[in-house]
């Protein structure tokens, strides 16, 4: 009976995952400013700032546990939220990295690729990332592979700035 609740609960937690992976691809950004305009904020200081293993780790120690509890669950939503805001930023990039990897020239096709390929890799963290809040719900460990996700999301970043400024140089 428990192995078929356990079986029940793997499979909707794929499903929302296949689900999360899904979101925002079906939107195709035909330009860089609509692509701009559609993604969504991702304060990374933030983010880092509520997965950090230190705060959780000072904050279990000052307060009771039952507002502790309460405030990781809080703070769990909170990073969930941010995984979810990544998803969709990853979405568009990676659709608008496929529009430019058909481009003609040489250089915006090549950086399609580069873009596609960090795209991918954010998706993959935030996978194992989702993975590791589902556990951090119900085991008191520390938040998994949020470093990870920091660093392909600022890697994207970067990519993105540089085509912005390659962008700005063509007009």
């Amino acid at each position: 009976m428990i192995s078929i609740f356990l079986l029940l609960g793997l499979l909707v937690v794929s499903a929302a995952t296949i689900l999360m992976l899904f979101r925002g691809s079906m939107e195709q950004p035909s330009n860089l400013s609509e692509l701009l305009d559609k993604l969504e904020p991702f304060n990374v200081g933030c983010f880092r700032h509520i997965a950090s293993d230190v705060d959780d780790h000072y904050l279990k120690q000052k307060l009771p546990g039952r507002e502790y509890r309460r405030l990781r669950r809080l703070r769990l939503s909170a990073i969930r939220a941010y995984y979810a805001s990544a998803f969709h930023n990853s979405s568009l990039l990676l659709s608008y990295g496929q529009a430019l990897l058909r481009s003609a020239d040489p250089e915006l096709s090549a950086f399609g690729q580069r873009l596609n390929n960090a795209a991918i890799q954010l998706r993959l963290a935030l996978v194992r990332g989702t993975g590791g809040i589902l556990l951090c719900y119900f085991m008191p460990v520390d938040i998994p592979y949020w470093r990870q996700i920091t660093e392909r999301y600022d890697r994207m970043g970067a990519d993105l700035k540089a085509l912005c400024d390659m962008q700005a140089l063509e007009f």
